[in-house]
């Protein structure tokens, strides 16, 4: 269970963020009825809503074929496929609640090895930044705009033309060329000779979502030996993923989360001109399209609204395609900024500061209105390109009739038959595997499988049990502490909260706060599920006192049924025979006794058959 500052963290974030506006944001259907909100479930298809948020108990439930439920930060972990503590992390920062210090995931060896590698490669390029040769980078960079300040916070440095100078610096600190080479920043010719990877570059440190150094982009810087493409990254690596890295998203990270949006440009240098003059919610892709691991990482942000900023060139058009692949998939509200006149954002930047595009930004496109406006005079062959385009964006689309709309509004604005544009859009993907989106899926393991020797009966018995005392706490006084032994796990962590909390004078005794307390635990899972079961039951203590009878039946006949082999013992002494054998008795009349009230039409039977907990909480 959390620690008691990080509980009231917790609590602190959702008074601050009520449920309902966390569930709006991401559910616009989401429509006020009476004391609650309701609209059709996130989580599955259907047409009659029966997704329910309460604001008065801070909770969500799905009463339809989900049968889930949970808080602000339940709701974000399942729909954006984020961690407890991700999502926790999101709503602090929205709302500036300091969450206190936790432990950092742990790294393994081989990893922290290349990390400090690379580390010391950024700082043995900053260095070289400052020698003769290394003034053309410092002179690049301003020439650009941007500042000695801005190099600095953004680690820029040099990469000297020799091809050994960074070989040999690794060579004076002892470091295995090996490994260098695992880190890609060394390389062998074809005499087994090593060499630097990266000559005569502008280098550009690359790093994480945490922050740490990775791999690099580097820039060519004039002609000669340092002829080949104007940019290049480190290889794949264990530790650099071009697919997987989104350029300065550490940095970007508070203040995407302070203001919900995140806004996507070209280039390292776009995103260091922003960040120069404020904008500190931009970033990049590393020269490439977006991938589902790129739309992943900016889910994990919990950005609301995610807006492109492209040159207003061919070359931005086919680069914001490239972007839309990856992130339509994340149904977010994506907007479109092209700079007019082809003009590059970091030289707008540097030379008017940040409000023309900050401007730009506020009357931008949505996608679909750039994609369709991006089709305007062309015809025949290349208009049936360009469509094609458009339909493969299309297709990344998981709502089918969110789908079927734009197809037919597409049609209307190029004055092509609908059926027309569907049978091309067929034929696109015919033959094709049906696009997939494992970065956003959550897969999540069953919570609480059925213990050996539990039947479902029992099973069920402890989460009717586990319901009612839920719905009033309270009833905790009326049960033995001993008889609150479950034998399923996550059944026994709820429990083992409530206990908690019922011992705290000064605890509030609801789902909500027993959310809290439970943390990242998956045993929250089950909390609202098993609290809504248990309050459609007509009364809390009647379902309580029939489960408790139905448990303690099944106690005493696992009682007996263990004191039948030792009443059979031949070498008992006739003491102990009469001993056991009136134990044996007492046990058979109590569970008769507990059996009685249990025969059908009493009060306890009817409230377990009325009461059976489905299977799927």
């Amino acid at each position: 269970m959390l620690s008691e500052d990080l509980r009231r963290a917790i609590e602190a974030i959702k008074l601050r963020a009520p449920i309902e506006e966390i569930v709006r944001e991401r559910v616009p259907s989401l429509k006020k009825t009476g004391a609650l909100w309701v609209a059709c479930c996130p989580f599955h298809e259907e047409r009659t809503p029966s997704f329910k948020v309460d604001p008065r108990r801070g909770t969500w439930h799905c009463f339809g074929a989900c049968g889930t439920g949970g808080d602000q930060l339940s709701f974000l972990e399942r729909l954006d496929n984020l961690t407890f503590y991700e999502a926790l992390e999101i709503l602090a920062a929205r709302t500036a609640v300091e969450l206190p210090r936790r432990r950092s995931e742990p790294r393994s060896s081989e990893n922290e090895g290349l990390e400090a590698l690379v580390e010391e490669a950024v700082r043995f390029y900053r260095a070289q930044s400052a020698s003769s040769e290394g003034q053309t980078a410092t002179r690049y960079m301003e020439e650009r705009g941007l500042t000695r300040e801005t190099s600095d916070a953004f680690g820029v440095g040099y990469s000297p033309a020799s091809g050994q100078a960074l070989v040999n610096h690794l060579r004076s600190k002892d470091v295995d060329l090996a490994r260098a080479e695992a880190a890609g920043l060394v390389r062998r010719n074809d005499q087994g000779r090593p060499y630097d990877f990266f000559r005569g570059r502008l280098m550009i440190p690359i790093r994480d979502l945490a922050g740490r150094a990775v791999g690099f982009g580097a820039r060519r810087l004039g002609d000669g030996e340092t002829q080949g493409p104007k940019y290049i990254n480190t290889a794949e690596t264990p530790l650099f993923h071009k697919g997987r890295l989104v350029y300065a998203l550490d940095r970007a990270l508070p203040a995407v989360r302070k203001c919900g949006q995140i806004v996507l440009v070209e280039g390292y240098t776009d995103v260091m001109a922003a960040h120069q003059v404020g904008l500190e919610q931009v970033v990049a892709v590393l020269g490439t399209a977006t991938t589902d691991d790129h739309a992943g990482l900016i889910r994990r942000t919990g950005a609301r609204r995610v807006t492109l900023v492209f040159d207003g060139d061919a070359a931005g058009q086919k680069a914001a395609y490239k972007a839309l692949h990856g992130l339509l998939p994340l149904e977010l509200p994506i907007d479109v900024v092209t700079l007019e006149g082809g003009q590059d954002p970091c030289d707008v930047l540097v030379r008017e500061g940040a409000r023309p595009l900050t401007a730009a930004m506020e009357l931008a496109r949505g996608w679909f209105e750039f994609l369709v406006e991006g089709l305007k005079g062309k015809s025949g062959a290349e208009l049936s390109r360009e469509v094609d385009r458009v339909l493969e964006l299309l297709a990344r689309l998981s709502k089918p009739v969110y789908r079927a709309s734009l197809v037919g509004e597409l049609a209307q604005a190029i004055q092509i038959p609908v059926e027309v544009l569907r049978a091309q859009g067929n034929a696109l993907v015919r033959g094709r595997p049906a696009p997939t989106n494992a970065a956003l899926s959550a897969v999540r393991a069953p919570l609480a499988p059925a213990q050996p020797g539990a039947d479902a009966r029992t099973q069920s018995a402890w989460k009717q049990l586990v319901g009612a005392l839920l719905v009033d706490p309270g009833l905790l006084a009326l049960v033995q502490r001993s008889e609150l032994e479950c034998p399923d796990p996550a059944l026994a962590r709820v429990l083992e909260a409530l206990h908690a909390l019922y011992a705290d004078e000064e605890a509030l005794l609801d789902c909500a706060s027993i959310l809290a307390l439970l943390g990242d635990d998956p045993a929250r899972e089950l909390v609202v599920p098993l609290y809504e079961h248990a309050r459609a039951a007509e009364s809390a203590r009647v379902l309580l006192e029939g489960q408790l009878r139905f448990l303690r039946t099944q106690a005493l006949e696992a009682r007996r049924r263990a004191l039948e082999p030792a009443l059979a013992d031949e070498d008992l002494s006739p003491e102990e025979e009469r001993r056991r054998a009136l134990e044996f008795q007492q046990l058979k009349s109590e569970e008769l006794r507990a059996r009685d009230a249990l025969a059908p039409g009493s009060v306890h039977s009817d409230s377990l058959q009325k009461n059976a907990v489905p299977t799927h909480t």
